[in-house]
């Protein structure tokens, strides 16, 4: 698995955003836009919550995420 450059962000920046919508199918990246503008929220704050709550479904954004899968079995019994 290729190694990802570490980052200080605590958010995800827009040029993330975009990169990351421009690889979804359209009907998805559509559906992202739209409800960005449908609630008034910057389209990276909308990807960011949708990812932080698909890892912790009690979080909003990745500042209060505490990812609950892809840990290690052991580690969920604690």
């Amino acid at each position: 698995m290729q190694t990802l450059p570490q980052t200080d962000r605590n958010h995800l920046s827009h040029d993330a955003a975009l990169m990351l919508l421009a690889v979804l199918p359209e009907r998805i990246r559509d559906a992202y836009l739209n409800y960005a503008k449908q609630i008034d929220y910057s389209i990276e704050m909308v990807l960011e919550m949708a990812l932080a709550d698909f890892l912790d479904p009690d979080s909003l954004t990745f500042t209060d995420c505490q990812p609950q899968i892809g840990l290690p079995l052991n580690e969920l019994d604690e």
